[in-house]
Order: C-alpha cells, then sequence, then structure tokens
C-alpha cells in the first residue's frame, strides 16, 4: 500500500456464508483514492457485484461493513462505521451508520471492512481477531436481544466489556421484521431499511470484533492531533455546546417549544408534558463514550422514581424520546426509556416501531 494512503489497511475480510468460507480481499490504490470512505466504498461494491433485479431475500444480496480512512485514529468517533446493502423498505441502495467501537476494531485487526455474501444453512455469527476471522456456531444465541448476545459472546470468548464490540440482531432480525437492525455497543444502532431482517435472512446473528494490538498508521500524527483537538473544540461550541454536553434527548423540549415536535402521530402540536422529558434533569446518568470520543452524548441511564424505579439501560435519543413519548402521546419519560431500550434489545428501528 502506497504511503500516501495512510488510514487504510487495503484489505477486506471477505465471508462467504453459504460455503463457510473467509478471505482476505486486496483493495487496489485507484479505487480508495476515489471511493474515499465506507460508504462510498460500499456502494461502488454493491453496483458492482448485486443485480439490481436481486431482491433483499435472495442469498445474492450482499452485505458491505466498512470503516473509512480515520477509522481507529484519535479523531473522535472515529469508531464509527457504516453498512451498506440492498434494503427491505424501499428495494433500493441503503446504507446506515453506527458509533461505538466497531468500525476502529476493525481497523485494529487489519480490515478497512467486512465483506459478507451468501446465506447460512445454520446460524452463524463473525468473530474477528488479530487479523484473521472466524464463523462460529450460534445456535445457542437465537432468541437473545442484543445485550444478552453481547454478554454471551463476550463470556464465551473471553472478552471483557471494552475489548470486544459485539453488533447483533435481536428476535426482531431473526423473525424478519423488515425494520429491525443491527444494535451493539451497550445502545449504538445500525437501524434503518431492514438491515437486521437481511442478517437475519443469512442467519448471521452477530459481528464480534477484537481490541487487537494492531494500529492505524497515520501521515502526520502532530498534525492530525491536532485538526482533532480543533474539531472537539468547535463541537464544544457549536450550538452553544448543546449536544456536546447534553446529548440529544432534551431536544424534545427545544422541539416541543418551537412548534415542531411529532405528537400523536402528527395530529397535534400540544404535549404539555415535553418539559418533564429533561432526562438528565430527573434521572441518574453515566458516560458510555464512543470511541475516543470527549463529549457527554452517549449515556446509560438509570431510572430512580416511580413504577421504573431501578431500571437501568441506554439513555435515549431524540429520535427514541419522541417516538416512544410524544409520538405515541406517551407523557411518561420513564416509559420512554423502558421502551426504548426494549427496542433496542429486540433489534427494531424506534423510528418505524413509534410510528407504528
Amino acid at each position: 500500500m502506497s504511503a500516501n494512503l495512510y488510514g487504510t489497511t487495503g484489505k477486506f475480510l471477505r465471508v462467504d456464508l453459504s460455503e463457510g468460507r473467509i478471505w482476505e480481499e486486496s483493495l487496489d490504490e485507484n479505487t480508495l483514492r476515489k471511493y474515499l470512505g465506507g460508504t462510498s466504498l460500499g456502494v461502488k461494491y454493491l453496483y458492482d457485484e448485486v443485480s439490481p433485479k436481486i431482491n433483499w431475500s435472495d442469498p445474492q444480496n450482499r452485505v458491505y461493513l466498512l470503516s473509512g480512512p480515520l477509522g481507529g485514529t484519535r479523531v473522535a468517533g472515529s469508531g464509527t462505521f457504516s453498512v451498506v446493502t440492498k434494503g427491505v423498505m424501499t428495494g433500493g441502495v441503503t446504507s446506515t451508520q453506527a458509533n461505538g467501537f466497531l468500525g476502529a476494531y476493525l481497523k485494529f485487526s487489519g480490515f478497512d471492512g467486512v465483506l459478507i455474501q451468501g446465506a447460512a444453512h445454520d446460524w452463524k455469527y463473525l468473530y474477528i481477531h488479530d487479523g484473521v476471522g472466524e464463523l462460529r456456531d450460534a445456535r445457542h444465541l437465537v432468541g437473545k436481544d442484543t445485550w444478552e448476545t453481547e454478554d454471551a459472546i463476550k463470556e464465551e470468548l473471553g472478552y471483557s466489556e471494552r475489548r470486544m464490540s459485539v453488533y447483533s440482531i435481536g428476535p426482531g432480525g431473526e423473525n424478519l421484521v423488515k425494520y429491525a437492525g443491527i444494535f451493539g455497543d451497550r445502545g449504538h444502532a445500525a437501524p434503518h431499511n431492514g438491515l437486521g431482517a437481511i442478517l437475519g435472512f443469512k442467519k448471521l446473528k452477530a459481528v464480534a470484533a477484537s481490541r487487537s494490538r494492531g494500529k492505524v498508521d497515520v501521515a502526520d500524527s502532530a498534525q492530525l492531533n491536532s485538526a482533532s483537538k480543533a474539531l472537539v473544540e468547535n463541537f464544544k461550541k457549536s450550538g452553544g455546546g448543546e449536544v456536546f454536553n447534553w446529548g440529544t434527548s432534551r431536544t424534545v423540549v427545544l422541539a416541543a417549544k418551537a412548534g415542531i415536535l411529532p405528537i400523536k402521530n402528527y395530529t397535534t402540536d400540544i404535549f404539555p408534558e415535553a418539559e418533564n422529558f429533561d432526562l438528565r434533569a430527573h434521572f441518574e446518568v453515566t458516560r458510555a463514550p464512543c470511541w475516543a470520543c470527549p463529549s457527554y452524548h452517549h449515556m446509560h441511564i438509570k431510572i430512580t422514581e416511580g413504577p421504573y424505579a431501578g431500571f437501568f439501560g441506554k439513555e435515549p435519543e431524540y429520535e427514541q424520546a419522541a417516538a416512544f413519548g410524544p409520538q405515541i402521546g406517551q407523557p411518561d419519560p420513564a416509559g420512554a426509556i423502558v421502551l426504548s431500550n426494549e427496542s433496542d434489545r429486540l433489534g427494531i428501528d424506534a423510528n418505524e416501531l413509534g410510528c407504528s
């Protein structure tokens, strides 16, 4: 790989579920220069390899799970990854992204991404570590929700909490719910356009990547660190620091004041309980940051009062809080927290479920 292509490994991990076969595939310099980033590469491969006549539930449909040139560096949030496939709900090209750690951990194992094709005869999960990939039996994981699956795989393989990233489908994907997604790292989601149903059809329960010893080479560490720090400082100031310090859940309160909150399936703009959806003012929260990210965006939350007191899970993002609060006419913020986590654990897109 050219020294001018720092940030890439120049390799994909190709997985054929039908044949149970895994191999490395090299990327040429021209492709890496022309298609910058995971989504761009994924769309290129989908266009080249999947006919527009192929249905989402055909073994010939493929799933491309890809990191980008910044993946695994010290740039905040560079654990992000993109998934490209032919979507369930639209029948067309789709991409959906998630934060967390998987994008970084793929790079540490020496891969820019994973290309998944075929369909397994029985349930499997993909284990990536130290530059290799393995397909493992996942029959014992069927029926488990996404948090239970993460726990079970880490225990089975002997990894502590932050030494492995696990993204899985829940019962929603197993049962081919058309708006199922993949969920991992305790509350992150790549939820859109039926990705979970596609993996359910392929009988791939999860992708698990360890934090291997590899590293991402950059051309100028000092310059990249300087740019990364400037990015964070800008993030702190952007919008008065609202998202950096508070995440997006308080947007329910702000959207209500602006008259743009979805309430009772958009039939009214009256929701006096919106003020109660300032979740951090009511409940206990702890930081659960993504790879290299200093913000207070992703948090875990414990309900401290009411009938759900003691419940622990992920703090809902705005879209989850809105979907399971005002959108369905449900006024209890604790109830929205519980429903949001149930949606994540079942592996179902909160936006679509709320609208349903």
